[in-house]
């Protein structure tokens, strides 16, 4: 199976739109469902293996409905589907009743607008800092740290006040060329200019190994999108992102 996704991976140019789905085909932790190889285009789903409240399925193309839906049926809390524009309409016609909201993908520009940092403001954040602060974590940032924390693929920074980490920058994915910028910060420190150090900090940091950061921030996210701005990003590219109705 690691050698199908290893060859699925490289059939994807390493763009942004692409990163997810090829960062879990590289890293091995998804699967593959309805997979397409006839004609010019290759057609398939990516199910994220990992179980959380935002699992993630990617369609690549427009594989059959049936394997969108059965994507769907195997993530226990649903979790969410991306799809390039293109391919929206196909994917909500397997998914009704699922919204949609549109996720606008950002590339730093040259030259960037990143705040200088000074020693002890950020440092790398690992597992046993994670157990140190878990207590006063949101549960669904303890979630999403404990995912990604301690992956040797997955390295975390955090900002820090009074010597507590209060923001973090993970890069939850990654390619050959790219990584996607994961941040959140607890809310009492937001607004204050943590996020922008650990976002800078880790760029740094992952430059040193010749990759470049991808911002992704969803419409209903304007603080995200103004913060991707203001350091210098600049829109490429969109993804159409689609979550599960409301459960009753």
């Amino acid at each position: 199976m690691r050698a199908v996704l290893d060859r699925l991976a490289l059939t994807l140019p390493d763009i942004p739109r692409w990163l997810e789905a090829r960062s879990m085909m590289l890293s091995g932790r998804c699967e593959v469902i309805g997979l397409e190889e006839g004609g010019s285009e290759r057609q398939f789903v990516v199910r994220e293996l990992e179980e959380s409240q935002e699992s993630a399925i990617i369609v690549v193309g427009r594989p059959a409905s049936e394997a969108i839906e059965e994507a769907v049926r195997r993530n226990p809390n649903g979790g969410i589907v991306m799809a390039a524009p293109e391919d929206a309409s196909h994917v909500l016609g397997a998914l009704p009743g699922w919204t949609a909201t549109w996720v606008t993908l950002y590339l730093l520009g040259d030259p960037p607008r990143l705040p200088r940092l000074t020693e002890g403001q950020v440092r790398p954040f690992g597992a046993l800092d994670l157990a140190a602060v878990s207590d006063d974590l949101p549960e669904d940032l303890r979630s999403f740290l404990e995912n990604v924390v301690g992956r040797e693929e997955a390295p975390a920074t955090a900002a820090l006040a009074k010597r507590r980490p209060v923001s973090f920058c993970v890069a939850s994915d990654q390619t050959e060329g790219l990584w996607d910028i994961s941040i959140d910060t607890l809310e009492r420190y937001r607004r204050q200019g943590y996020a922008a150090r650990c976002v800078s900090y880790m760029i740094d940091e992952m430059r040193r190994r010749g990759k470049e950061p991808v911002w992704a921030a969803e419409e209903t996210n304007p603080p995200s999108m103004r913060l991707a701005v203001k350091l210098g990003f600049f829109t490429v590219d969109g993804l159409v992102l689609f979550r599960p109705p409301a459960r009753t």
